[in-house]
């Protein structure tokens, strides 16, 4: 069995050591879209506030259609009956609505019935509070709040809530070959493309990204970077300078300061991770490689974004496909396999994609992903996979 850590173990280690301090605000409900609340939510207004109609028609005294249908030529608007449109409140001497398409009124408010009908109290009528009462439960604490959701509050007359503050996350770019997008590229250089990866993760995520200037392979720049975000941050993400080459500083400087957990995890590409604690704030020291930064924002950073929202980990699209080549893999690592998904008339068609030697962009267009398992060394082709989508069906 592997010496390396596991993702589970870096994981269980981390939340146990971790004894988060999650922050909380107060909003108002039209900005709260996606927010997660922090305890129940009870309705403030009971709607409607009195009887309504149900649909448009018009009211009447239901006890005068007692002995069958009577003769309305004498009827009068305001009198007799009234008008009622969907939803509205009318005068209190009717207890039932006739749908509008089964009467006819005139110019000069003749009304006429169209057919014999039964009228009953109640008929088409919406009772106080059907819609919502006062004091009852619309939304419950932990929620993720969706644009029903948020209707639902406003329907219960909940102007504000209390939401968990989005988690700060601090990534500092490290690398003195990196130049920004939009920099000229020289010979040994490369585009820090990791940076605009971590902020849209950590978007979708429900966190507030914090992204930092590139800082060069310096020791005493990588340090003070880091006390500066401690001040700043909720958890720290520092990418690249993570294994043993001469230039790889970040996981060293945790380690000198007694704060690495783990360095080196067996889950590739991106073995190298190093996680540690810092001032009670995780610090994770993600490897540079796109593949590998974009494995450990997964399964690692994920983690504690959600632990800091009170959100249980997202449950993804899966589907069962045939393998059409057979995949290759350590039995002592997890390797996250970056797949290509063919549609058939039959099912689904799965394949791996280069994930050493192949081009980027091929593979970080994938429509799947599949995490191999430990103590397995090779997935047979013919075999049926499940795979994480992450596209939706529609665009394979």
């Amino acid at each position: 069995m592997t010496s390396l850590p596991t993702r589970a173990q870096v994981l269980e280690t981390l939340l146990q050591r971790w004894d988060p301090v999650s922050q909380t605000e107060t909003i108002p409900v039209e900005a709260a879209l996606g927010r997660v609340l922090t305890r129940d939510q009870y309705a403030q207004a009971t709607i409607p506030v009195a009887r309504a109609s149900a649909m448009d028609g018009v009211a009447v005294c239901a006890v005068r259609f007692g002995q069958g249908m009577p003769d309305t030529a004498g009827w009068k608007l305001g009198e007799d009956f009234c008008r009622a449109d969907t939803g509205d409140d009318f005068d209190d001497r009717f207890d039932a609505v006739i749908p509008i398409e089964r009467v006819q009124i005139s110019e000069k408010g003749q009304l006429t019935i169209l057919g014999d009908m039964q009228v009953r109290p109640g008929d088409n009528i919406r009772p106080r509070g059907s819609a919502i009462r006062t004091g009852e439960l619309v939304a419950r604490k932990h929620r993720q709040l969706r644009p029903f959701d948020l209707a639902c509050l406003a329907m219960g007359g909940i102007a504000q809530v209390e939401v968990y503050r989005r988690p700060r996350v601090a990534f500092i770019p490290t690398g003195s070959e990196l130049v920004p997008l939009g920099a000229p590229v020289g010979r040994g250089q490369t585009i820090d493309s990791n940076t605009l990866l971590a902020q849209a993760m950590l978007t979708e995520m429900g966190a507030e990204p914090l992204c930092y200037p590139i800082v060069p392979d310096q020791p005493g720049a990588l340090a003070e970077a880091l006390e500066q975000t401690l001040q700043a941050a909720d958890i720290l993400l520092l990418n690249g300078g993570s294994s043993k080459g001469a230039e790889d500083y970040n996981a060293r400087l945790l380690e000198e300061r007694g704060a690495a957990l783990f360095h080196w995890v067996a889950a590739a590409p991106g073995k190298p991770l190093c996680v540690g604690l810092i001032q009670n704030k995780p610090v994770i020291n993600l490897p540079g490689p796109p593949l590998a930064a974009l494995y450990g924002m997964d399964w690692c950073v994920r983690a504690m974004v959600h632990r800091l929202l009170h959100k249980p980990m997202p449950r993804r699209q899966t589907i069962q496909g045939i393998l059409t080549e057979p995949i290759q893999a350590p039995k002592d690592m997890e390797i996250l396999c970056m797949m290509e998904v063919q549609p058939t008339q039959e099912g689904y068609l799965v394949k791996q994609k280069p994930w050493r030697g192949g081009s980027m962009a091929d593979a970080l267009g994938a429509g799947a992903v599949y995490v191999t398992e430990l103590g397995r060394e090779v997935c047979p082709a013919g075999e049926t996979l499940e795979v994480t989508l992450l596209r939706g069906l529609e665009d394979f």
